[in-house]
């Protein structure tokens, strides 16, 4: 194999949460989604649409054959937000590493074309990807290999120096016999240790020093109160921004410059986090505005050492935007 120098990942259960019951929650009761699921064949109509066929003849030719099941069959398409559950825990970070490393990633994925906005207006994670290929846009689909050729041309990738990256094994052995280097993704943790036995990643190395998190404390109030912390920073959340903005000790006063300057010192909280012992991975990465760690995981309200106020708080440096 050439040295690799991009990789190729899915989307659906690789980087986003795809669980299709979602979809009918309130439509049916629970105990008849797989039911009706196996009943109408999904699996098949699904790649239908994914494919390209517009989802108003997939419906049209499901209700000829299951009238009864109108409301059912239309509540996929409607209620498509529902399945997208979040994203994927670590894949994140491993993309980000990837890209701090050099490697050029781009994504291939199985998806209609009529839904996959849904994922791209929730999910900012999708933007950092340098293209992405939707099967339902192009009317193929894997495991065909004509959309792995389409898409090593489109982002012109070598098959030789190229990781490809998927849940389902029929594609990882399709891409494997183009030529790619294919990986069976089953969690993000063996997705990274074969990264790094294939030479793309290093070892895992944390920060050794405080991971530091600037917010309202109202905000982390609510938090504590709520056991969830779902921010990025004042604007935007973990999932809309794809990780969570963080500092060292002397990024703080930047940030609170920035970001915080109409609010009093009062109304301000500085979380502590020890990287080294966080269940979620830091990753030190510049995206234009100078190296700072981000969280690749909603903050864990559990896991903050302290919450300093941030009066009296002092720092040089100045801050992410």
């Amino acid at each position: 194999m050439t040295a690799a120098r991009s990789v190729l990942f899915d989307l659906g259960g690789v980087v986003v949460r795809w669980e299709p019951a979602g979809a009918f929650v309130g439509v049916l009761p629970p105990a008849e989604v797989e039911a009706f699921l196996s009943r109408t064949d999904f699996g098949t109509w699904n790649r239908a649409a994914d494919a390209g066929q517009p989802f108003a003849e997939v419906e049209a030719e499901l209700l000829a054959r299951f009238p009864d099941d109108g409301a059912a069959i239309g509540a996929y398409r409607q209620n498509f937000h529902r399945t997208l559950t979040g994203l994927v825990p670590g894949t994140g970070a491993v993309l980000a590493e990837l890209q701090q490393a050099g490697m050029t990633c781009a994504a291939l994925t199985n998806w209609s074309a009529e839904t996959f906005p849904v994922a791209q207006q929730r999910f900012g994670l999708l933007r950092r990807f340098a293209g992405v290929l939707v099967s339902g846009a192009e009317r193929l689909a894997k495991p065909d290999p004509a959309i792995f050729r389409l898409a090593l041309a489109r982002f012109d990738l070598d098959p030789a120096g190229c990781v490809f990256v998927d849940d389902s094994p029929a594609n990882v052995e399709a891409a494997s016999a183009l030529g790619l280097t294919g990986l069976h993704f089953t969690g993000a943790d063996r997705l990274r240790a074969e990264l790094e036995q294939l030479g793309l990643l290093g070892p895992y190395r944390p920060p050794a020093e405080p991971v530091l998190h600037l917010t309202e404390d109202r905000v982390w109030r609510q938090a504590q109160a709520d056991g969830r912390y779902p921010w990025s920073g004042r604007t935007g959340t973990y999932e809309s921004e794809g990780f969570v903005h963080a500092g060292f000790a002397d990024q703080v006063a930047g940030t609170r410059a920035r970001k915080y300057a109409d609010l009093p010192d009062e109304d301000l909280v500085v979380l502590e986090l020890d990287a080294r012992t966080l269940s979620v991975p830091v990753v030190v990465e510049d995206l234009g505005a100078g190296p700072f760690p981000h969280l690749y995981g909603p903050l864990p309200v559990g896991e903050v050492v302290a919450a300093h106020p941030y009066r009296g708080w002092a720092s040089e440096s100045d801050g992410e935007g």
